[in-house]
């Protein structure tokens, strides 16, 4: 390793002194350059490239030592090189003076020796260096906080512009499905045509929520729970039933396993949860691919706990990818580009259910499918009452 080293000492005894100690040291070459006085140390400091290190005698013609290193803080900054202050009739005072000022280390003559100075030198760089690392990550870490923040602006911008194109269209589709709705002829009013336009509603209007929920998200909001009595076997029930369509192609087998399925919950979100666990199952199943819904009672009562499973037959989740199955913008390395999706789907559903004071957690083989288990308390948990403490 090479480094400058600027000698600032009016004797030329010592200044032959100092240089013989630093041409002995070996593990580091050592380019000396001298000043006689602290007028021709602060004019070479004003030139490219500035010493590593400077050894200071404290006793100068004109400007002593503490007051160069002073003056030369002042002007350097951030490019103050490693220094170290040597005295032939130093003082404690002095000392302390000169280490407030800037000096990483004070010796005195008396005590003077090579390996002393090369020591106290090789210190006094690496503290230099150390500084000026961490300095270097502070200013990294800044920038990368000012672009994150910029980035945050410019997708909080886009999904505010998104989301009010997207509404367009689905409110043209509301209001279309309610007017044909009435206008159907008597003879086209059948049982199964009502129950597809009325499929087709409460899609656009879920599809509405979800969009205003993703908005939420994005920003950084997030809606209290509405806590209020839901049967949960009714909205799982009619979630399977919306699937009937695809029973060609996707069978989906209901399993129940107790009675009483009632909790207090904010139903909206659980409705959201649902969508996405039964969605993915069909998104990522292939054609004939089964899916099997059980739900279960854990323990009875009002302090009690339901469990939901969700199991297909499908592509399976890598198991690198299983830890950060329910992190934001993160999929399964075999899906994309073969499926679309954005990543955000079970993240949101594993907040929502972690909201209730449950639990999310998945099992899953490449290959063999994955079961998505949800456990909920029936009414507030223990869990939820920390998350609410922490939100």
């Amino acid at each position: 390793m090479s480094l400058r080293v600027l000698l600032v000492d009016d004797s030329l005894a010592d200044q032959r002194g100092l240089r013989r100690a630093l041409e002995k040291d070996t593990e580091v070459q050592w380019e000396v350059e001298l000043a006689s006085s602290a007028e021709e140390a602060l004019e070479r400091m004003r030139h490219e490239p500035v010493p590593d290190a400077l050894v200071l005698d404290f006793h100068l013609p004109g400007m002593d030592g503490v007051t160069l290193l002073r003056e030369l803080r002042e002007r350097c900054k951030a490019r103050m090189p490693a220094v170290v202050v040597y005295t032939g009739s130093g003082s404690e005072a002095v000392a302390v003076e000169a280490m407030k000022s800037g000096a990483h280390d004070y010796l005195l003559k008396e005590t003077f020796s090579p390996e002393r100075l090369r020591h106290s030198l090789h210190n006094a760089v690496e503290a230099v260096r150390m500084v000026r690392e961490l300095e270097e990550h502070r200013r990294q870490a800044e920038s990368a906080a000012r672009a994150a923040r910029e980035a945050l602006a410019v997708r909080d911008e886009f999904f505010a512009i998104a989301t009010h194109d997207l509404k367009g269209p689905l409110q043209s589709i509301l209001l279309s499905t309610q007017l044909l709705r009435r206008q159907l002829p008597p003879e086209a009013q059948t049982a199964g045509v009502k129950t597809r336009l009325d499929q087709i509603l409460r899609g656009t209007q879920r599809m509405g929520e979800l969009i205003d929920h993703f908005l939420e998200v994005t920003r950084g909001g997030e809606k209290p729970l509405k806590r209020e009595p839901v049967d949960l076997f009714a909205l799982v029930r009619a979630k399977v039933r919306e699937l009937g369509p695809l029973m060609a192609t996707h069978p989906v087998h209901l399993h129940v396993e107790g009675t009483d399925f009632q909790g207090s919950w904010d139903e909206p979100s659980l409705e959201r949860v649902l969508d996405n666990l039964l969605g993915n199952a069909v998104k990522y199943s292939p054609r004939g691919g089964s899916i099997d819904v059980w739900l279960s009672e854990e323990s009875p009562g009002p302090e009690g706990w339901v469990r939901l499973r969700v199991q297909d037959q499908g592509m399976g989740i890598p198991a690198a990818d299983l830890p950060h199955i329910f992190e934001r913008f993160r999929r399964g390395r075999n899906v994309a580009p073969v499926i679309s999706g954005s990543g955000v789907g079970l993240a949101s559903a594993h907040r929502l259910v972690e909201l209730h004071g449950g639990t999310l957690t998945v099992e899953s083989e490449e290959g063999k499918g994955s079961t998505f288990t949800v456990r909920l308390p029936r009414g507030m948990g223990a869990r939820e009452s920390q998350v609410e403490q922490s939100a």
